[in-house]
């Protein structure tokens, strides 16, 4: 039997039998609790207003956290059913079951050559299950590991983070977090592992470096013979008394053809279980024995393979002992996957509950929160007093903390200031965006259009030239570039996140006509979009706000105040074309006695 093992145990692990083994291989948020005015800070933008929330809280102490690590290593495996069981599969040789250097045919590495890699450790002291997987830092609060590691297990009540070490278990040197909230791919199969890909969300955000994804146009990563790295801690041996590696390895893979790996894992399984475009082979054949084999095993299940600073595969499964004779490890092919994770891993909104919510100014200058329930609002919430004085106002993630910015303009001085969390001082404050002009006629801040995993600006003038500015991470931004030369006067732009389906954010552009344009993200600086297609035609709204997901199923939405106060959700389709939004539904009128939505 194939089994979906989440690398339990640094105690002696029994392996299934004769068996082929898939590897274990209400409302106010941030801005509420804006501080006083710091030194320096212009008079003009609000102080702090009153709290309804706090951000969110730890989901357990450190103390708890380090246990769950622990113990998630030091768990027995038992050969009793696995929550993520695979089909039954008859091997054509059973493997090779000699002492394994860790990371089969690896070496030891240190956490500064991979930053990004984590633990993570789950432990149910209810059931005593514990299971040990890998995974990657893709954003400060964000991880990717194996869908295997993560469907039917209960992570915020169970389970711990543990990054910034390359010793398994160190809690004293490493940094522990909670997990705030999981996602595994909808279509995630335990019986074929295929769609094997997750994204946690942490209870804070993380120092350490992160990676990543493979976007859906980097087939040159894939290429046969490209030298890709695993990482991990996974365990010694497949045979009986295995351990995890007490400190993290590494190995070398070159890619393989889906064709080969196709070929090799039919004459290995007796059957069809390699899925290609949900999953690729990186490695050489395996000899039937330690010896001369190099791939990940048990343990090493959510890592990372890495390829050109990107991750191209989530350690997914392989078969019994790693080493049975011409087969390959298989992973889950990140950029086939990139469009449904991307969105799980930029998702930041003002009520944690990763879906977008809504910011609402009366001209008084009383400003209110209404947060997404999905296809409806909660009642609005009070939050403070003082935003007469901004012209606009946009929501965004600028250093990928997990903390919704608040962008605005100062109508006294013009100049863009942001609102952010100061982890320092654990307080939010004030900033200057001291790197972009405040006199431009329309502002956008889709996410990443250059490719770096760094939310950028898009801007257009008076003349109708639009400039991209690349984001720095920490909410400034590099030189303009400029993308379009007089053609957008009068223009508004707006979109948050991927509209089209392909895991890159995209740009929505109206026209004086009232003519909605997708402007589809390339990931590229020297040409940001691809050719525009026409979305919708009578786009004229009186206003426009794109947060990103209200819905909460992964895609962009967008929101419309018609003439009447009428306020409209837009719910993407993820489809490049006039079917851009489904049907609209009402959020409910009354939104004219607002000056400004964001």
């Amino acid at each position: 039997m194939i089994r979906a093992l989440r690398g339990r145990s640094g105690r002696p692990v029994k392996a299934a039998s004769a068996a082929v083994l898939a590897l274990a291989l209400s409302c106010a948020g941030a801005v509420a609790a804006q501080p006083a005015a710091a030194a320096g800070e212009p008079h003009r933008l609000p102080k702090a207003g009153p709290s309804q929330t706090a951000a969110p809280k730890p989901t357990a102490s450190d103390k708890q956290l380090h246990k769950r690590i622990v113990e998630a290593a030091e768990d027995v495996a038992t050969t009793s059913e696995d929550p993520a069981p695979a089909p039954e599969q008859t091997p054509t040789e059973e493997s090779g079951r000699t002492q394994t250097p860790f990371i089969i045919g690896g070496t030891e590495t240190t956490i500064s050559s991979a930053p990004w890699m984590v633990q993570l450790g789950y432990h149910d002291d209810a059931t005593g299950e514990g299971y040990f997987c890998g995974g990657t830092l893709v954003a400060p609060n964000k991880v990717l590991t194996a869908a295997h590691c993560v469907a039917g297990l209960d992570w915020k009540t169970n389970g711990a983070v543990l990054a910034g070490t390359a010793d398994l278990d160190d809690t004293t040197t490493g940094t522990v977090a909670g997990v705030w909230s999981q996602w595994s791919h909808p279509r995630f199969n335990a019986s074929t592992v295929q769609n094997d890909i997750a994204v946690l969300t942490l209870d804070r955000p993380l120092e350490q470096t992160w990676l990543r994804l493979a976007a859906s146009n980097d087939s040159a990563l894939y290429a046969p013979g490209t030298t890709g790295t695993v990482y991990g801690w996974g365990l010694t041996s497949g045979a009986d008394g295995a351990e995890l590696s007490s400190k993290l390895r590494k190995v070398s893979l070159p890619m393989v053809a889906d064709s080969t790996c196709n070929s090799a894992m039919q004459s290995v399984l007796g059957s069809d279980a390699f899925v290609e475009g949900s999953m690729v082979c990186a490695g050489t054949p395996a000899t039937g024995t330690d010896e001369g084999t190099k791939s990940p095993c048990n343990g090493d299940s959510g890592g990372p393979l890495v390829v050109g600073g990107k991750i191209v595969g989530v350690v997914s499964w392989g078969v019994a002992g790693c080493t049975a004779e011409g087969a390959y490890p298989v992973f889950t092919k990140v950029s086939s996957y990139t469009w449904a994770a991307q969105p799980r891993i930029d998702d930041a909104d003002l009520s944690f509950d990763g879906r977008a919510d809504l910011l609402a100014r009366t001209p008084s200058g009383n400003l209110f929160e209404q947060d997404s329930k999905g296809t409806s609002l909660t009642q609005r919430a009070y939050l403070s007093n003082g935003w007469e004085g901004i012209s606009w106002g946009l929501q965004a993630d600028l250093d990928r903390d997990w903390f919704q910015d608040l962008i605005v303009r100062d109508k006294a001085d013009g100049k863009l200031y942001r609102s952010y969390l100061d982890h320092a001082s654990g307080e939010f404050a004030w900033m200057q965006i001291s790197t972009v002009w405040g006199g431009y006629k329309s502002y956008a801040i889709p996410g990443d259009m250059t490719g770096d995993a760094r939310p950028d600006m898009v801007v257009v003038d008076a003349d109708g030239s639009a400039y991209l500015y690349p984001g720095r991470g920490n909410g400034q931004f590099n030189a303009k570039i400029k993308v379009v030369s007089g053609a957008w006067k009068g223009f508004k732009v707006l979109g948050r996140g991927d509209l089209s389906g392909d895991g890159k954010p995209d740009l929505l552009v109206r026209d004086t006509a009232n003519t909605l344009w997708l402007y589809r993200g390339t990931g590229k600086a020297s040409a940001p979009w691809s050719p525009r297609i026409k979305a919708r035609t009578g786009w004229n709204f009186t206003a426009l706000v794109s947060n990103g997901d209200m819905t909460g199923d992964g895609i962009s939405d967008v929101l419309a105040r018609s003439s009447d106060g009428t306020l409209w959700l837009y719910p993407g389709t993820n489809k490049a074309s006039t079917d851009l939004f489904a049907s609209r539904k009402s959020l409910g009128t009354g939104f004219n006695q607002y000056n400004l939505l964001f």
